[in-house]
């Protein structure tokens, strides 16, 4: 019983520390200007492949109800608004032109799905 005891108090250690561990996210492959010398369909399929890669997540462990609002948000959005949330996102403030896009890119979707709301 006590050997059970213990093994249930480091399982739950175990679950805790995990959860607070901090998320790392990789410098993906572009940045805010990269995007903005895309021609008008390389950014249109850049927006779109970025919002499908975001919603095969929990393939890779996310919960599913972390991309609900991504799935609501963008189900009715074409390829041309969706690119053009991403450009006024970034025109809108210089400084997402020297960051890392995939991560200017999730900023820009929560931002425009939370005023769409």
């Amino acid at each position: 019983m006590s050997r059970l005891l213990i093994i249930l108090i480091f399982l739950t250690f175990i679950n805790v520390y995990a959860s607070q561990q901090p998320v790392s996210i990789s410098r993906g492959f572009f940045t805010g200007k990269d995007y903005f010398e895309m021609s008008d369909s390389e950014k249109r399929a850049y927006a779109t492949g970025a919002i499908n890669g975001m919603l095969v997540s929990p393939l890779f462990g996310a919960p599913e109800d972390r991309v609900t609002w991504l799935k609501t948000c963008t189900v009715k959005l074409s390829d041309e608004e969706t690119a053009a949330i991403l450009s006024k996102y970034i025109a809108s403030d210089p400084n997402q032109m020297t960051l890392s896009l995939n991560v200017v890119t999730f900023n820009a979707l929560k931002d425009a799905c939370n005023r769409m709301k």
